[in-house]
């Protein structure tokens, strides 16, 4: 992403500043509106905390669209309770301040050296990722028109483009004249509608993953079922004292459940993972690596008939029962 894009999606409404900037290059009268957008661009080229601040009201960007910032990071996570998300979202209220006061550090080391302080980088990062501003492209400036019923508000109509919307979304970006008759960027009043938007279509998508991920967890449950089938079978031939059955096993363990345990994890790998999905789809690859282990372990067993070996595999296979039940609550929340 540009960088005079990165400092702007923090708040939001400063991206879309910084980018309609080179649209005003030519206005030069401070009396317009326009004029907030060409110093915003220079001021972040020139690392103008200064002049920055001069027409971009910060700490009313962050605590107008504080809200629809946690609503943002709360709903992109599918897998907590109802309970859960309004805890969170009543706790991050209570964090208001110093949160915004963490936004607000990494937006000032930006300002001042072009990066972001390594110490709110990874916070900051995860935030764009949540709200959807950290891929946006800036489309264009539509129009700026001060208002007809009050001359001292404009609002100016950005649009912008979002991979994940799969379209524009031309965002609201209101500017107030201050007590020095000089025009401030302050609010992003429609940001709370291009959450709603994006947490739709993150739905969508959402729903679509558990979908093929059940096909494909269902094709080949039937398929071990089926391999269980051939064990007790197996077994009720003889005994695991017999050669020829601890070598059936094995070749049973790494010629079918190996290798369908493989193929199974090869397949929900290749899924596009949705936000919100990603710590069910890490579960799963868990389980996979844990019953692959189970089938490598066992057929190790019927080798060399070590109690450890033994133990070791059905550690792996009661860590894998375990993860499954976890799995199976995180689905059917994340379904309703």
């Amino acid at each position: 992403m540009d960088k005079k894009l990165r400092i702007g999606v923090v708040a939001g409404i400063a991206a879309l500043a910084v980018a309609g900037g080179g649209y005003f290059l030519l206005t030069s009268d401070r009396d317009k509106p326009e004029y907030a957008f060409q110093t915003v661009e220079k001021a972040v080229e020139n690392h103008n905390k200064a002049d920055f601040y001069k027409v971009v009201d910060l700490e009313s960007i962050l605590d107008d669209s504080y809200s629809s910032i946690v609503e943002g990071v709360t709903d992109a996570d599918k897998t907590m309770t109802a309970d859960a998300r309004v805890a969170i979202k009543n706790f991050t209220e209570m964090l208001r301040e110093p949160l915004l006061l963490s936004l607000k550090a990494a937006i000032d080391s930006y300002l001042e050296t072009g990066e972001f302080n390594k110490t709110e980088n990874s916070s900051v990062e995860e935030l764009l990722k949540r709200t959807g501003l950290d891929k946006f492209q800036y489309r264009g400036v539509d129009s700026i028109g001060i208002n007809p019923r009050n001359a001292d508000e404009a609002t100016a109509k950005v649009r912008i483009y979002q991979p994940e919307l799969g379209g524009e979304f031309v965002f609201d970006v209101l500017l107030r004249r201050n007590s020095k008759d000089e025009w401030q960027i302050v609010s992003l009043p429609n940001f709370q509608d291009f959450i709603n938007q994006l947490n739709s279509v993150r739905r969508v998508q959402l729903d679509k993953y558990l979908e093929a991920s059940a096909e494909i967890n269902a094709r080949h449950d039937a398929a071990i079922l089926e391999a269980e089938e051939n064990y007790d079978y197996i077994l009720s031939t003889g005994t695991l004292g017999q050669d020829d059955i601890r070598a059936d096993l094995k070749t049973l363990m790494l010629d079918v459940v190996k290798k369908d345990w493989e193929a199974r994890k090869q397949e929900l790998f290749s899924l596009q993972v949705p936000l919100g999905a990603e710590t069910l789809h890490n579960l799963r690859m868990k389980i996979c690596d844990l019953e692959i282990g189970y089938a490598e372990d066992y057929a190790q067993w019927m080798v060399d008939k070590k109690a450890v070996t033994a133990k070791s595999a059905e550690d792996k296979k009661n860590m894998a029962k375990t993860l499954k039940a976890e799995d199976n609550a995180l689905t059917r929340r994340m379904s309703n």
